[in-house]
């Protein structure tokens, strides 16, 4: 489908103040103006975030009330169970706040919850499991903010429950002992944009303040947070920014077991880890354990001790992932057959596919990708034992969570964000869903909707292409929703040479491109289909970013295409 280019404007005039001011070349200048960094101190800040710019922890509401109830069940040497949610955000949420705690000397145990008997968020057998334990408290990480049933079950077994959370709240709250959450009413927390494992980092570093705890003690964990905080595609921005970055040092200097074994399973083998090593390296496999079964093996090798055990289990995620992926192959293709079978995707302005045997643990990535092959908001049915759940993924401008919130009476339950939202649905009810909701879609997503959309940074010239745009590249990381990743274009272009798929894969295309006396090297993942663009012999405009690729201790620049057009 044919992408919509949309190039920042920009005030030229300022853009040359402030180039000349800060002695940078006119297109760093411009990358600094649109993020906002018009002064030599707000560059300095922001390519220098220090943990000294953290907010104050006590800032957010009811923390006083949290720290003071775990300081409780710390002196009485009460144990406490930390309930995670089964994806990488809570599962790093309930590892970093398990290990916070039997550092300080609590009494602490874990639970996370089996998706496929238990379900998402605070389950009975949980709440069971506190009880049996002893505990007197259970804090969830990530999950609970709707628990209101949940809550009052736990009191009829005398067990109180602290909810930490970042998922927008009902409007009834459940009667926790205390609520954390950013995104509650009258919580005056300045970053609205923490994920659970930020959430719960926040708590570790009250404790650690209130108890009178060296700030290392609760900063030491950064790197599960930074895991949490990357993965589950929050703003990095402002204090997030800093939780990645930092977390990101740790995870590279390798100081914990689980980690480092499973960086290694996942062939990461660079110095400086990324966010992206994290998305497509890490992420996927601490997920794929709790797609497909026990989501506690994640957390035993991130809260594992020897390097034996995190070995060990950090084959078992491995292994776990190769199955995730042959498993969402076989659904993805099947859906595709479907969709085919049914109708037009585009013509509907929507998707919505049900079916009886799929694998719920793995449709939210089948609904991601199918989002992006039709680009519609898209809804994924896996119908198991008479219940059938969902995942679906939205395009921009196009609330999920207010589409499902016009389809309630049809639903068993639903949440989630605006981009990407869950629900259970009776199967009686699947095909009255299924109307509803495309008529949601029908009256709100537009023709330019459907169109992807590339935001272009601005358009250069291969000659602007310098060490210090790659320096200031590289300091502009971590990169993530807020900051993203630079996307240039370049015009008249020429291809040098032959074209040819790359040979590590059939859909990925590699060849050299030239402006004027410049030549530099480009490969196009997945953009198999443009061969033809490339063959065509005519001036074409490419958008792209810049990346540096190392061969044999040589590093060269590399344009990562995004798009190819033939200039008019």
């Amino acid at each position: 489908m044919e992408k919509i280019w949309i190039i920042q404007d920009s005030p030229q005039g300022e853009i040359e103040n402030l180039t000349a001011s800060l002695g940078v070349s006119p297109v760093v200048g411009g990358m600094l103006w649109r993020r906002d960094l018009r002064t030599l101190d707000e560059a300095r800040q922001f390519f220098n975030p220090s943990i000294s710019h953290l907010h104050d922890p006590f800032l957010m509401l009811n923390m006083d009330k949290a720290v003071d109830v775990i300081s409780e069940c710390l002196d009485e040497h009460a144990p406490i169970l930390v309930y995670g949610d089964y994806d990488v955000d809570g599962t790093t949420a309930a590892s970093l706040l398990h290990l916070f705690l039997q550092s300080i000397g609590a009494k602490s145990e874990f639970y996370i919850p089996d998706r496929n008997t238990e379900g998402y968020g605070v389950s009975h057998k949980g709440i069971d499991y506190a009880a049996e334990i002893g505990a007197k408290l259970i804090i969830t990480c990530d999950c609970g903010i709707t628990a209101v049933e949940q809550v009052e079950y736990a009191k009829t077994l005398s067990v109180n429950m602290m909810i930490t959370d970042h998922h927008i709240p009902d409007a009834i709250l459940p009667d926790a002992i205390a609520i954390l959450n950013p995104k509650q009413a009258d919580c005056e927390y300045p970053n609205k944009n923490l994920c659970g494992a930020g959430v719960a980092f926040k708590l570790t570093q009250a404790l650690a303040k209130k108890r009178n705890h060296s700030a290392e003690q609760a900063l030491q964990f950064l790197d599960l947070a930074a895991i949490g905080t990357a993965a589950d595609i929050v703003k990095v921005t402002g204090e997030n920014r800093i939780i990645v970055g930092e977390g990101l040092k740790l995870i590279s200097r390798g100081s914990r077991p689980g980690i480092v074994a499973l960086k290694k399973v996942a062939g990461i083998t660079r110095d400086e880890v990324t966010v992206s090593d994290v998305l497509f390296g890490l992420g996927p496999r601490i997920n794929a354990v709790g797609r497909l079964g026990e989501a506690m093996r994640a957390v035993r090798l991130m809260t594992s001790t020897t390097q034996s055990e995190a070995k060990e289990l950090s084959a078992v995620l491995n292994s776990e992932n190769e199955v995730r992926k042959t498993v969402e192959g076989k659904i993805f293709d099947e859906a595709v057959r479907l969709s085919n079978a049914k109708y037009d995707p585009r013509e509907k302005r929507s998707l919505v596919l049900y079916h009886e045997g799929w694998h719920h643990g793995v449709i939210g990535i089948v609904a991601s990708k199918l989002k992006e092959r039709y680009f519609v908001p898209t809804v994924i049915i896996a119908v198991n034992d008479g219940v059938g759940k969902a995942s679906a993924r939205s395009i921009s401008g196009f609330d999920l969570h207010a589409a499902f919130s016009k389809c309630a009476d049809l639903l068993l339950s639903f949440g989630g964000h605006t981009m990407a939202a869950g629900m259970s649905i009776d199967p009686a009810n699947l095909e009255a869903f299924e109307k509803r909701f495309q008529e949601v879609a029908m009256a709100q997503v537009t023709e330019e909707m459907m169109r992807p959309r590339l935001k272009i940074e601005s358009i250069i010239e291969f000659s602007d292409i310098n060490s210090q745009l790659m320096e200031t590249l590289r300091r502009l990381a971590p990169y993530g929703p807020g900051n993203m990743r630079p996307l240039f274009a370049s015009q008249n272009l020429e291809v040098i040479g032959y074209p040819r798929p790359k040979i590590v894969g059939k859909n990925h295309l590699k060849f050299k491109v030239r402006q004027g006396r410049t030549v530099l090297d480009a490969i196009g993942f997945g953009m198999a289909e443009s061969l033809e663009l490339l063959y065509s012999k005519k001036s074409l405009e490419m958008a792209y970013v810049l990346a540096e690729n190392e061969w044999q201790g040589r590093k060269t620049i590399q344009l990562e295409l995004k798009d190819i057009r033939i200039m008019d």
